[in-house]
């Protein structure tokens, strides 16, 4: 919770890839990429819940292992290589018993996001009341996949992550990094031993 405002953080981690195989369990600083960004969710000072989204029961057992709370297998129609991440935040948002105001959403795509990252753009979003925000690689401007964040009712009502007047959160380009590729992730040696 930050200044009386309830977050979500969202862990999209679904067992099939098509250009990386298995690209979610791709193991980095010895843990699994998915697990990552829910260590990080739960390191971060704002977050109220974490909730993993999967279609592997291989990913929630690893998740239930490290002390997090699990639900039950995301839907056939929603884990497709053509299946959209805005249809899944929109099922979870369904899914939760709790009111929440916003979500986060953390792929786990992006190692290199800090808990930092985290917290500030959370920080930035409520203090400046955003409908919306998202995480752009500082050098180019470009989305990074790192960080989205919005306003869970403003979310109900388009259904989209990106707007006109969405707030570009920066970063820079060595926490950038989205892993599509094996190519990606063999940059990520260079990084093992600091973050």
């Amino acid at each position: 919770m930050y200044l009386k405002k309830k977050i979500i953080a969202i862990i999209p981690a679904r067992i099939g890839s098509k250009r990386l195989k298995f690209k979610n369990l791709k193991i980095f600083k010895k843990k699994p990429l998915f697990l990552l960004s829910m260590l990080s969710a739960r390191k971060s000072r704002f977050i109220d819940e974490i909730f993993l989204s999967t279609d592997s029961k291989k990913i929630n057992k690893i998740a239930k292992k490290n002390g997090f709370k699990t639900e039950k297998l995301r839907q056939k129609k929603l884990s497709g290589s053509k299946s959209m991440t805005k249809d899944v935040v929109f099922d979870v948002i369904k899914k939760t018993k709790k009111k929440y105001d916003y979500f986060i959403l953390l792929q786990p795509t992006s190692p290199l996001r800090s808990v930092k990252d985290i917290d500030n753009s959370i920080k930035i979003t409520i203090k400046k009341n955003l409908k919306s925000l998202v995480s752009v690689n500082k050098s180019n401007q470009k989305i990074n996949g790192a960080i989205y964040i919005q306003k869970i009712n403003y979310f109900i009502k388009k259904k989209f992550f990106y707007y006109k007047n969405t707030y570009k959160f920066n970063m820079p380009p060595k926490r950038s990094i989205d892993i599509d590729t094996l190519k990606d992730f063999k940059k990520l040696s260079k990084y093992e031993n600091n973050r």
